[in-house]
């Protein structure tokens, strides 16, 4: 990409939201935030117009066109940790996850401050099944940020914490995140699910009942809840029905 392409494209307005889910729900715990991960007064004295463009061509699924506007910035800009952002988010949309967490681990490098770039890094381990790193960095953004950053950042980080305890087995731990995750966003079903499965994980079948009115209450047709009625109800009967057996 010359001077001359630069120079004649238009800076985008559009505030579309690129989404990615990591588990069957499209509601907002793991959806991802705007595209748009930067602000005016952070570029100061920094032409954006590459990073808008970049931006534009991912809401119109051009990611290779993407790629080489955020690659361009970031040979003109390379202090920034914004270029290697965004060549980290575009290659991530690719299901490049390794060359994604290059880049995202480079803009961490140059600003560490910088919460989506650590975000992605996490959630990439979490969808790799990689849950004892993943749970590394995400308790190192707990340790490192305020409630009121990771408030406005859109990303439930407590969340992720606690499913990762459940995966890993630590029941105890998943449950007291998930209980931070609720408090974060109430009317989340996702966090309502998977508290309720830790809880029914841990034989704390009341509280697990609690836990899924509530879930039924915001999302009556959740799936993912009648699905584990189906499984939780088959599995009953079969052992009432090899019960009445043994009693015979």
């Amino acid at each position: 990409m010359n001077k001359k392409k630069k120079t004649s494209k238009k800076k985008s307005t559009s505030k579309k939201d690129t989404a990615k889910k990591t588990t069957p729900s499209k509601k907002k715990t793991t959806a991802k935030p705007k595209t748009k991960s930067h602000k005016a007064e952070e570029l100061e004295g920094v032409d954006d117009s590459l990073l808008l463009d970049g931006i534009t061509y991912i809401e119109q699924n051009k990611m290779e066109a993407a790629l080489e506007c955020f690659e361009d910035f970031s040979k003109e800009y390379p202090g920034s940790h914004f270029g290697w952002y965004y060549q980290g988010y575009t290659k991530m949309l690719q299901d490049k996850k390794k060359d994604a967490v290059k880049n995202f681990k480079k803009a961490t490098k140059i600003n560490k401050a910088f919460l989506p770039s650590l975000y992605y890094q996490g959630l990439i381990e979490f969808e790799n099944s990689n849950f004892e790193k993943a749970l590394s960095i995400f308790d190192g953004i707990m340790e490192n940020f305020n409630i009121d950053v990771l408030k406005e950042s859109n990303f439930n980080i407590p969340y992720f914490i606690a499913i990762s305890h459940h995966y890993l087995g630590n029941l105890q731990r998943a449950e007291e995140y998930f209980m931070f995750a609720y408090n974060l966003s109430p009317d989340d079903p996702v966090i309502l699910y998977y508290k309720g499965f830790n809880e029914l994980a841990m034989r704390n079948y009341n509280y697990a009942m609690e836990t899924f009115k509530n879930l039924l209450h915001i999302d009556i047709n959740n799936l993912n809840f009648w699905d584990l009625i189906k499984g939780y109800s088959y599995y009953y009967h079969q052992h009432e029905d090899k019960k009445k057996q043994e009693e015979q």
